[in-house]
């Protein structure tokens, strides 16, 4: 796997070992047949331990599901951090390893060889959970050939992924910027809470940065979507009924779906698309609260992205292009600046979380929306 001009991962072909046997495309998902139409199952959920709620992107599921599979023996793969901050893929095997997997994390993943790994543990009798985009579960499911018995997939709704590349810049950026080395990273900090997400990064001199997708620039470059590598524009990999056993993603519309006030601690929205899904989720429902859902009004409400790809932002070349040899924020000041008028309503965002306005003030926005 090489880098592009743009910092994304690709298959590079070594033309002097390869003979020509073809596996590579034969195990490539892209153009393989889509997952069979069928019944799915949803489910509005939240972990029973506040603590794990809070320090997870939403709900806290994963943690409750991934811890199941420890305590029965098994492994999870999942994504965390290297000691450089890049973005890889984990392996835990104890409950403790799992804190650094919560989180989201909007950056193409290193693999590396996971799979492998992955295949020869599955051989031993080894129960797995692997834990990805919809793109790496059917590679991985591809590359297996057939799904095991003792393997579970999870997916989660996914945006698209910014690049490792550009990922590497705002980490040189931000190091420079706080004179300290960056050894931490939460892409859905809930600092303000659920509905409010914030990058927090933390550093090794005990100074952390807060700001939002209006200020922070490599949030801004994600939810503006100047950063999607360029396939997420026409994902092979949009629908519902997946190859995975289950599919997480956010409930930020609880309200609107289930009638009962929203705290703003935050929950998951969980779709069951397999039987070994429905009995790992059946295992831990008495560690969650869990509200019955109908799929497609979960889909509707908070997970439009099963279905819509990713659009690139018209600047999204230019950005690239500029971030190749510019930090990052330059690039963004050159691209989409962020404004006098984003960092003030940053500043008053804290202030009415403080005053506990926010809820109200986001309400207000989404009447004044709807009268327009």
């Amino acid at each position: 796997m090489a880098p592009d001009a743009e910092g994304f991962l690709y298959p590079q072909i070594l033309a002097d070992k390869c003979v020509d046997c073809g596996l590579c495309e034969k195990v490539c998902p892209i153009g393989k047949p889509k997952a069979e139409k069928k019944d799915v199952q949803g489910y509005i959920v939240r972990y029973y331990d506040a603590a794990i709620v809070e320090h997870s992107t939403s709900g806290g599921v994963f943690t409750a599901l991934a811890s199941h599979v420890i305590g029965q023996g098994g492994a999870v793969y999942g994504t965390g951090y290297d000691a450089n901050m890049r973005v890889v893929c984990k392996k835990a095997t104890t409950v403790e390893e799992l804190a650094e997997m919560r989180g989201s994390k909007f950056v193409q993943s290193h693999l590396g060889d996971t799979f492998r790994r992955i295949k020869r543990e599955l051989a031993e009798g080894k129960k797995l959970l692997f834990v990805g985009t919809p793109c790496q579960v059917e590679g991985l499911l591809s590359y297996l050939r057939k799904k095991p018995d003792n393997l579970i997939c999870i997916d989660f709704v996914c945006r698209g992924v910014p690049s490792p590349g550009l990922w590497a810049n705002y980490v040189q950026m931000m190091e420079k910027k706080f004179g300290s080395k960056m050894v931490g990273a939460r892409f859905k900090h809930k600092t303000y809470g659920y509905h409010a997400t914030t990058m927090k990064v933390d550093f090794e001199n005990g100074k952390s940065w807060y700001g939002s997708g209006r200020v922070d620039p490599m949030m801004k470059a994600f939810v503006s979507e100047l950063a999607s590598r360029p396939s997420c524009g026409a994902c092979n990999f949009k629908q519902l009924g997946r190859k995975s056993d289950i599919t997480m993603f956010d409930c930020y519309e609880f309200t609107s779906v289930t009638g009962m006030p929203d705290d703003n601690k935050g929950y998951s929205s969980v779709l069951i698309q397999s039987e070994q899904g429905a009995e790992l989720f059946e295992a831990v429902r008495d560690r969650l609260t869990v509200i019955p859902a109908q799929a497609d009004q979960l889909v509707k409400a908070n997970g439009i992205m099963v279905y819509r790809s990713a659009k690139p932002n018209p600047k999204r070349e230019q950005f690239y292009r500029l971030a190749q040899s510019e930090p990052i924020d330059v690039a963004m000041e050159k691209t989409s600046p962020i404004t006098a008028k984003d960092h003030a309503i940053e500043k008053v965002k804290g202030v009415l979380h403080k005053a506990g306005l926010v809820q109200l003030a986001k309400k207000m926005k989404k009447k004044i929306k709807r009268s327009l």
